[in-house]
């Protein structure tokens, strides 16, 4: 068992982070597994907090997680017990039906994109400005399994946002019936998570800058240059798709940059500057002022 009490801010007396002014008989936590480092702690610490004790973890695959996602995943559900649910996407092409889902497991997960194609033959393509990625693959699959499965419960969502990225908390937290825990009960930051994971026995495969959707628009122009320049094969499927499901008024997934994939593929081929894992650069710099060596007036 983790000592919770190490972490900064935190003992077993912390409350849980809920202002709710009616008293819910049965709270049933839902906590959002994204497949990252982070999302993975706050599993961690969800299980074994002792103030957390009904609690559910839900794995949304999209097929475009990368195949270390998947496999840490794996990996925290059998580590840490969470009886890990994998859900993807189940899009009714009919006009007027919502999405639904279907549930999967480690090793049936799409993992060819098949869930985010499906919802392109109804959707257009999701982009900076309409994220109909995260809302038809992730938002209303899981709030269609809950209405199913726990339509007695009062729901409350458990998402892993750190203390150092607390803008990116919703400002309808309390009546949507969202928390963050490693936000608001503790100060967690990057530098922590990644300093708890090199001590832990196993941890994701990734860099920073890779996240876990292997070539989301939503990444930087320099990080999705730096993930095509170091797997070329990554952008074969979103390319794929940009030229099958593009359309007059949505010609490609980024609007920010105004980039496609095709002149994204054509940039990485050229000089630039390649995005860099900060946890592995601060640790380089770290041991470059650590360097030692005998000299003649060093003591003995």
């Amino acid at each position: 068992m983790t000592d919770f009490k190490n972490t900064p801010e935190l003992s077993e007396s912390t409350e849980p982070a809920i202002s709710y002014s009616t008293c819910y008989a049965s709270f049933l936590y839902v906590v959002l597994f994204s497949g990252g480092r982070t999302s993975a702690f706050l599993a961690k610490y969800m299980k074994e907090h002792p103030h957390y004790k009904n609690c559910i973890f839900v794995f949304m695959n999209t097929g475009k997680e990368r195949e270390e996602t998947l496999q840490f995943a794996d990996k925290c559900d059998k580590k840490f017990g969470l009886n890990l649910v994998y859900l993807e996407a189940l899009v009714n092409n009919e006009k007027g039906k919502g999405t639904t889902y279907t549930i999967v497991d480690y090793k049936t997960a799409s993992r060819n994109g098949e869930p985010f194609e499906a919802m392109l033959k109804k959707y257009p393509l999701p982009n900076n400005m309409a994220s109909n990625c995260t809302r038809e693959l992730k938002q209303r699959p899981i709030d269609a399994y809950l209405r199913d499965n726990y339509k007695d419960f009062d729901i409350i969502k458990v998402v892993g946002i750190r203390a150092d990225e607390a803008h990116r908390k919703s400002v309808n937290a309390e009546i949507e019936k969202v928390i963050y825990p490693l936000c608001d009960e503790v100060k967690i930051d990057s530098r922590f998570i990644r300093n708890w994971w090199e001590k832990q026995s196993f941890d994701l495969g990734l860099k920073d800058y890779q996240g876990n959707c292997d070539l989301c628009f939503k990444k930087s122009l320099k990080k999705r240059l730096t993930i095509i320049k170091e797997n070329p094969e990554s952008a074969k499927w979103w390319l794929e798709m940009e030229q099958k499901y593009s359309s007059e008024e949505i010609p490609r997934f980024d609007l920010r940059t105004n980039k496609s994939i095709e002149e994204l593929v054509e940039m990485a081929q050229r000089p630039f500057t390649k995005a860099q894992d900060l946890h592995e650069l601060s640790q380089q710099q770290c041991d470059l002022f650590e360097f030692e060596t005998d000299c003649f007036c060093k003591a003995s």
